[in-house]
């Protein structure tokens, strides 16, 4: 019987074997930033699935014998080799796993291609929201936002009738409010982008990463969604694009000098 890994989580023990894995289930081999028992930098080849899921195929090694490793991998597979990024950062990625979370009733395979309901749309858009590091009422603002924004698209391009759009929009703004309220179970809503200063939307995004124990990096990547998210609101309230710029700048200034104090690090003119 042959073995034909989808997934990382089926994956048994640390290493996986490349002749155990599904060809098709591949997004690509990653040469992994790490750093090794002497906390010097290295590289660990990985293999990242279409999941978003990501599994060594080695141990950690310098940069060269990694490379060395992921092409020899590439020319037998027809796997492509990212160099070193942060692949959980990307968009493609957090989509990946955001579908592969949808119950089975939400989503579908046609053709290779991964196809969602309108309720799922909903729940998709509410679990982007919650990965991205959004507090919850800026969370759903945006999101039904976005729905929205997208069913009236729909509206303009296609010749859906205007109440079977409207039908829609309804069907997938209750199923992304009701994800929503799953997935911020134990948090109160509060205010949403627009109806914030720019100012206290970064300390707010401070305040609620530095209260669930963030890293640098995942309140970065907050605070990059909130300032998605007020764009947007900005963005509808008519406001012209210096305005928007002005905002912005106030939000990472005032978020990232909370995040600063927050965290026990100097900030200058304290």
């Amino acid at each position: 019987m042959n073995i034909s890994y989808t997934t990382a989580s089926a994956v048994p023990g640390i290493i996986a074997d490349p002749a155990t894995l599904d060809p098709q289930a591949v997004r690509c081999l990653w040469m992994r930033p790490v750093l090794d028992k002497d906390s010097k930098a290295a590289f660990l080849p990985s293999v990242v699935f279409k999941d978003g899921t990501d599994c060594p195929l080695a141990c950690e090694m310098n940069d060269l014998h990694a490379r060395q490793f992921c092409q020899r991998l590439s020319a037998i597979y027809d796997w492509p080799v990212k160099d070193g990024r942060v692949l959980e950062a990307s968009a493609e990625v957090a989509a990946d796993r955001a579908y592969a979370s949808l119950d089975e009733g939400d989503r579908m395979e046609k053709d290779g291609q991964g196809w969602v309901n309108v309720p799922g749309m909903g729940r998709m858009a509410a679990i982007l929201a919650h990965d991205a590091g959004l507090p919850f009422g800026v969370a759903i603002e945006g999101v039904t936002g976005k729905l929205a924004l997208l069913f009236a698209r729909m509206e303009e391009q296609t010749v859906m009738q205007p109440h079977v759009v409207k039908k829609n929009l309804r069907a997938a703004t209750e199923a992304a409010c009701d994800k929503l309220t799953e997935l911020y179970a134990d948090e109160q809503r509060g205010p949403g982008a627009s109806e914030l200063s720019p100012e206290r939307l970064g300390v707010i995004v401070a305040d609620y990463h530095h209260a669930k124990g963030s890293t640098d990096e995942l309140f970065q990547k907050g605070l990059t969604a909130a300032l998605e998210a007020g764009t947007e609101a900005w963005a509808s309230q008519k406001n012209s694009p210096t305005e928007i710029e002005h905002k912005t700048m106030a939000v990472l200034d005032a978020g990232i000098l909370h995040w600063f104090r927050l965290t026990g690090r100097k900030v200058v003119g304290d």
